[in-house]
């Protein structure tokens, strides 16, 4: 008898792609339930009407841009390992591993700059609500001219995109490599998506989206690439079936 369909090894199973998908609900009811508004508002100063941590200087320069170019740091040498992997012996058993990290960390944040430059949705900060000049968007994919160009969240996807750190642990069946992409990518998407909602760039939605959208690249590129290498037969031993 045949036995059940197993997925080559290293591709993400249907767990992973659930896993997206309550992510997704997530970040859904936050929107539709006031979430989103709530947390704003708990960051804005009437008063003033501005979010003050928008003028803190130390939060721009290390929470947004030096924090920003560490996650490139990370993609950096990715790229050198893998590029290394054709000269170092050490590193070619883990080669495709490194390309296909490497390219999920790209393809994530490269999706979400796609995605804001054709969604309505506007940045806190703008809205009149939270002492800006726009009104809610009524839409959520709308032209270039009229995009809101604030969701997903730019600066959260940079942070999840280290997520594309575990499916390389799980591609390699290192469960630290696991672990650590795991852990990275949530507690670093987090901290950035943080640093934007206070400032006023981002509701909580927009970063769960990010997530969303860089954990689904991510999965995408290792099912691609371990999925065409499973494929890959070895040649016949020679001896009669």
């Amino acid at each position: 008898m045949t036995g059940m369909h197993r997925l080559p090894a290293g591709t993400p199973g249907p767990y992973h792609w659930l896993a997206a998908l309550a992510v997704a609900a997530l970040a859904w009811l936050s929107a539709v339930t006031g979430v989103d508004h709530a947390l704003a508002a708990a960051a804005f100063d009437p008063a003033t009407r501005s979010f003050p941590a928008r003028d803190w200087v130390w939060l721009e320069l290390v929470g947004h841009r030096l924090a920003k170019y560490a996650v490139w740091g990370v993609w950096g040498l990715l790229m050198a390992a893998a590029i290394a992997s054709y000269r170092v012996p050490s590193l070619a058993p883990r080669r495709r591993a490194l390309w296909a990290a490497a390219a999920a960390m790209a393809a994530g944040p490269a999706i979400v700059g796609v995605l804001k430059a054709v969604t309505g949705p506007r940045c806190p900060w703008d809205l009149k609500e939270f002492g800006g000049t726009a009104r809610e968007a009524l839409v959520l994919f709308t032209g270039t001219a009229d995009a809101g160009r604030c969701f997903p969240s730019g600066h959260a996807s940079g942070g999840f995109s280290l997520l594309a750190l575990y499916f390389a642990g799980l591609a390699l069946g290192d469960a630290r490599i696991r672990r650590i992409g795991l852990w990275s990518g949530l507690l670093v998407g987090a901290a950035f998506s943080l640093v934007q909602m206070v400032r006023g760039a981002h509701f909580l939605s927009h970063n769960l989206w990010s997530a969303v959208v860089d954990w689904l690249a991510a999965a995408l590129v290792f099912a691609i690439a371990f999925g065409a290498a499973s494929g890959q037969r070895p040649p016949p031993s020679g001896r009669a079936a």
